[in-house]
């Protein structure tokens, strides 16, 4: 089931004071269902966007600015609370997601403050990150919390405190050469500029930053193609055979990988695998990423783990400590080819040689599922079911077959037989 979709309104439009903001959600769920939730704070109707639902910042009124803030953590909270239900193959009442909002988002002793603050590029982004701790997965703030840290850092090299109207494609170049010099890679480059672009829209959207320099083409993230590594279906057999009975965590480790190469599932969705979501032959969940229900064939040999643990899979080690795990498994399996992998790092492009083992993580998995499944000639969209993707063009980035694999591959269908 899709989240249905939040919006707020005001208590009183004709009110000649500031007037209470409800949140509201209609859904059809054993009849009709309608959430109304007070938010806690208020606002005058004159400073209300009825078109965007949302209190209007201005110079004059840049108090609202926290009033947005706060609808989009109570907007936030909601989804989280009705995504949380979902995952536990629950369908709320309104009456389920309004208790649980008013004792995440403590309401009932919620107390606006209403005073004018300058918000500033540095403070902006820190409320934004910790704003977003109730609606951005946790991989993404911890990466949101980096770019942040690199900013601040920069700052200092600079002895400036930035603002918003400091962002320009000057500052761009030399963020840019800044990272270098810490050794950052052309990707890890595009990750901060990425993320720092999430801030600057966000932030004019609320109608806290005016300048639009960061909105210019070469205002780019930078970015470069890198080889990354999949498992073939020998590789992944490999794995599988290997005797682990000795040590209970790598065991585990290797069970919840090879799920991964024969499921595409993230990490952040295979270590969530109950019984629940085992539906006969088929492996059916909600994506925690995306929000996107699955549908996935299980496979012989996931059939045979499930069944290990008796369809009850135990707790998984950290993502950290899983990929220090999954490599020491990959050397005891021999996944010794070397592997050349060429990219930009400090600004130099340079090429690193390692055996494939060092190269493995719980990422590998999906690219794996993916790579195989092009091998054997299914169909694109059909691939792109049961990985989750909605864009061909992150699907084809999954995609890491050689020109030698592809060719192979090729020589196998009716038209290069004839």
């Amino acid at each position: 089931m899709l989240i249905p979709e939040p919006k707020f309104y005001l208590k009183d439009v004709r009110s000649e004071q500031p007037t209470l903001i409800y949140l509201q959600v209609k859904y059809t769920h054993e009849g009709q269902q309608r959430l109304m939730l007070s938010v806690g704070d208020k606002v005058h109707p004159n400073e209300w966007d009825y078109a965007k639902h949302r209190a209007i910042v201005t110079k004059k009124t840049q108090y609202n600015a926290d009033v947005n803030l706060w609808l989009e953590k109570v907007c936030g909270t909601y989804r989280a609370v009705f995504r949380n239900f979902i995952i536990d193959g629950i369908i709320p009442t309104a009456a389920m997601i309004k208790e649980k909002m008013e004792v995440v988002l403590n309401l009932n002793s919620y107390i606006p403050v209403k005073k004018e603050i300058r918000v500033t590029f540095f403070s902006f982004i820190q409320k934004f990150i910790e704003e977003s701790e109730s609606f951005k997965a946790t991989n993404t703030r911890k990466s949101y919390t980096s770019t942040y840290n690199r900013l601040k850092e920069y700052a200092s090299f600079c002895n400036k405190e930035f603002s918003f109207e400091d962002i320009n494609l000057e500052w761009r170049a030399g963020f840019i050469k800044f990272l270098q010099t810490l050794g950052a890679a052309k990707n890890t480059e595009g990750k901060h500029i990425k993320n720092i672009k999430v801030f600057l829209n966000e932030a004019t959207e609320r109608g806290i930053n005016k300048s639009l320099a960061f909105k210019s083409k070469s205002f780019s993230k930078p970015t470069e193609e890198v080889f990354k590594i999949f498992l073939t279906q020998d590789e992944i057999t490999k794995i599988a055979n290997l005797d682990l009975s000795d040590d209970h965590k790598k065991d585990i480790t290797r069970d919840y990988f090879i799920i991964a190469c024969l499921t595409s599932l993230r990490y952040s969705d295979f270590i969530r695998i109950r019984p629940e979501h085992i539906k006969g032959e088929y492996l059916q969940m909600i994506t925690a990423k995306t929000n996107q229900e699955i549908v996935i064939p299980i496979s012989p040999i996931v059939r045979s783990i499930f069944e290990k643990y008796n369809f009850r899979m135990p707790k998984a080690e950290v993502n950290q400590i899983f990929n220090k795990y999954l490599k020491e498994i990959g050397k005891q399996a021999e996944l010794n080819e070397n592997v050349h992998v060429t990219k930009t790092v400090a600004g130099v492009k340079r090429t690193f040689i390692k055996p494939k083992w060092q190269y493995l993580s719980s990422h590998v998995g999906k690219r794996s599922l993916i790579s195989n499944c092009i091998l054997e000639g299914i169909n694109t969209n059909s691939i792109m079911m049961i990985s989750g993707h909605k864009s061909l063009k992150v699907f084809q980035s999954y995609n890491k077959l050689s020109q030698q694999q592809n060719a192979q591959a090729l020589s196998n269908n009716a038209f290069f037989k004839n």
